[in-house]
């Protein structure tokens, strides 16, 4: 009976760190982490920092600034918390529950006991190897060496010798000439022969030409165009794994004809208190720090260029057409660094024209237009899309 009981605590115990861990992700992971300070403290041994008193921590989460300014147990140390912090201020969490913050709280509790029981084993399996390894090279005679090496010498020297007795007894070819001048020669007449000629200038000719119309095809097109930027910015980390808006940082893609490429302010926004990055450290977000301080923008190179002769406009396609920005750009979340995905041709953009249907029923934008159709389905090639003045001036 005891046996099942504990089996019960134990699930429940499992299913409530599994709810502690989504409720991490949801609402502490942007500012915190286990083991490295973020926007704020790590959470490692946050227990031990609080006493392991969870009631006055519960009400610190459920409310830091009222914690702060009352007058509570752990009140002096959320002072100076904040203050060591930049006065940052921890969003208020009125909406968790009691329940909810104390299944965090164990959350982070498990994962602190899993991180200290994998530093304490690591040193062990280290110096477990490091003894191994040293005792089988203690084991290495050197006279085993020397006889590998006189081995291979005499591998080495016997089959030298092979090789050269078997060009000693090589038989003599049989004088058997007479097929092949017959051989050669019919080959010297089909090569000069008139069809030979011709057949060979005609693969020349259309070879060329595709050449030709490939290479045409091609001027003013960058497609995997991937300039080095003057800080490595990586849109795998803000845009993957933080699931930073695209519209965040470029600004304009709503409003616009350019998504406007952002400003060292818009990156202030959170490098104020993330001065450390999980891949280059220190070293590139200070090169935003610097342009900040020094008050000299970035100068950052733009990837995707379009013919001064062509009209694009970001928010009509964006904010009117409800175009994701993967569509053109690619799958910018998964990439480290940015490169023009698409070659962004005048057939390519025809093409999506053609396909693209216009959502007329969940867009006000197209309600006239809807009225006036009476079709059900109206891609972008209908409402004007491939009349040449609607993209060039």
């Amino acid at each position: 009976m005891k046996s099942a009981m504990r089996s019960l605590w134990l699930l429940i115990g499992f299913v409530w760190a599994q709810d502690g861990k989504a409720l991490f992700q949801a609402n502490c992971a942007s500012c915190h982490a286990i083991n490295r300070r973020v926007v704020g403290p790590a959470l490692k041994g946050v227990h031990e920092r609080w006493g392991g008193d969870e009631a006055e921590l519960t009400k610190f989460i459920h409310n830091s600034q009222a914690y702060i300014n009352g007058n509570f147990k752990n009140s002096a140390y959320a002072k100076k918390l904040y203050e060591e912090y930049n006065k940052a201020v921890m969003t208020a969490f009125t909406a968790l529950s009691d329940a909810e913050i104390k299944s965090i709280l164990d959350y982070i509790k498990a994962e602190t006991e899993a991180l200290s029981k994998a530093s304490d084993s690591a040193p062990a399996a280290v110096a477990e190897g490091g003894s191994n390894a040293a005792g089988g090279g203690g084991e290495v005679s050197p006279i085993l060496w020397v006889l590998v090496l006189a081995l291979g010498a005499i591998a080495i020297a016997l089959l030298v010798a092979t090789l050269a007795l078997s060009r000693l007894l090589r038989p003599e070819p049989e004088p058997s000439a007479v097929s092949q001048p017959a051989a050669i020669e019919r080959i010297r007449k089909l090569l000069v022969s008139r069809r030979f000629i011709a057949l060979a200038a005609l693969l020349a000719v259309i070879w060329l030409t595709n050449a030709t119309i490939k290479k045409a095809r091609s001027v003013g097109l960058h497609k995997g165009y991937q300039p080095v930027q003057p800080i490595a910015f990586s849109h795998k980390t803000h845009s993957g794994e933080y699931k930073i808006a695209c519209q965040y940082c470029h600004i304009g893609v709503e409003k616009g004809k350019s998504a406007t490429i952002p400003s060292t302010n818009i990156c202030m926004n959170c490098h104020t208190y993330i001065q450390e990055g999980s891949r280059y450290g220190t070293k590139e977000i200070g090169k935003i720090l610097a342009s900040w301080e020094q008050g000299k923008p970035i100068e950052w190179v733009r990837i995707h260029n379009l013919p001064d002769y062509v009209y694009f406009n970001h928010a009509q396609h964006v904010k009117v057409g409800g175009i994701a920005c993967q569509t053109c750009h690619g799958p910018v979340e998964e990439m480290e660094e940015v490169y023009q995905y698409s070659d962004l041709s005048m057939g390519w953009c025809i093409n999506c024209h053609r396909q693209t249907k216009v959502d007329l029923a969940a867009n006000p934008y197209y309600a006239r237009l809807h009225e006036q159709l009476k079709e059900k389905e109206v891609t972008v090639e209908r409402i004007g899309g491939l009349e040449c003045s609607k993209c060039h001036y």
